[in-house]
């Protein structure tokens, strides 16, 4: 077969040759061809698993459980993932599987599944196809009628938000931003009126000409800059952009940046409080006064 020169037609083709073998009950042999299956077997789980975003002790006990015993685990950095499991105690059969490798690696880890395998596909840190590797396969093992489950866990996104101090009820995730000039501003002039929060990430390199734009585009928006999520080197970081700017030391290429803009308000007031927030807080506070709650 020719080297095809899009994503789509290589899609197009695994799907066709998945649809195919879960039709007829046929296998690829290893040299790719097809042969009927001597004893068919229902086909194995493709688990999606959320691996810490820094901390290795943030993980679930059922992700622990599920890796323990999985056949073979497809990881965007298998020398992370490595480094993870055996803090944990865990031997498993690792396989590379990311955006180089993934239209290659993917109709294998399905020739596994349907030989009734289980097979784990996690990222270097966070949750699998949330702006990492993964879609492909878990779109390639729907097609082909493979069990799919999710294993939920980190998020770099729900955990900068939580302590971002700004709504959560709406959140816009756009992955990561243009590099800065005039895309980027014309992309941030968009977001004068959204009022949605919204959380990006961000290459450390890039922070200080996205905070200079903010500067510029959204001036009085509020923003919080997390960087390290979860391991000792955390910072949390929240004010106007020019205060930022002045603020925030410079941040290593090897950190894991997260920023959190304020949705718009046309009620905007002092700090990161709103004029309805600041009245229920003096009615609580009143409330338990004349509880005795409060001395």
């Amino acid at each position: 077969m020719s080297i095809l020169s899009t994503s789509q037609e290589k899609l197009t083709v695994i799907k066709r040759g998945i649809i195919s073998m879960a039709r007829d009950g046929s296998q690829p042999n290893e040299r790719g061809g097809g042969g009927k299956a001597t004893t068919p077997c229902p086909p194995g789980t493709l688990y999606v698993i959320s691996t810490p975003i820094g901390h290795p002790d943030d993980i679930t006990l059922r992700a622990l459980a599920i890796l323990r015993r999985i056949a073979i685990v497809a990881s965007e950095d298998p020398r992370t993932t490595q480094i993870l499991l055996a803090h944990h105690g865990i031997t498993a059969t690792i396989t590379s599987y990311g955006p180089s490798n993934r239209h290659e690696k993917t109709p294998l880890l399905l020739h596994r599944l349907m030989q009734g395998q289980d097979v784990a596909i996690v990222s270097d840190n966070g949750t699998p196809v949330i702006y990492d590797p993964g879609s492909l396969l878990v779109t390639a093992a729907h097609q082909a009628g493979i069990p799919v489950k999710s294993i939920p866990g980190p998020s770099a996104i729900t955990a900068a938000t939580a302590i971002s101090g700004f709504s959560g009820d709406a959140i816009i995730f756009e992955g990561r931003l243009p590099s800065t000039g005039p895309r980027l501003a014309q992309y941030l002039s968009r977001l004068k009126k959204e009022r949605r929060t919204l959380v990006f990430y961000v290459r450390p390199k890039t922070l200080p000409g996205l905070l200079k734009a903010l500067g510029q585009i959204l001036p009085s928006r509020q923003i919080a800059v997390t960087v390290n999520l979860t391991t000792n080197e955390e910072t949390l970081s929240r004010g106007k952009p020019g205060e930022l700017l002045n603020q925030i030391e410079p941040v290593s290429n090897e950190s894991a940046v997260t920023v959190v803009i304020e949705g718009y308000s046309p009620h905007y007031s002092r700090g990161f409080v709103t004029k309805p927030q600041r009245r229920h807080a003096r009615r609580a506070r009143g409330a338990a006064k004349e509880g005795g709650i409060l001395e």
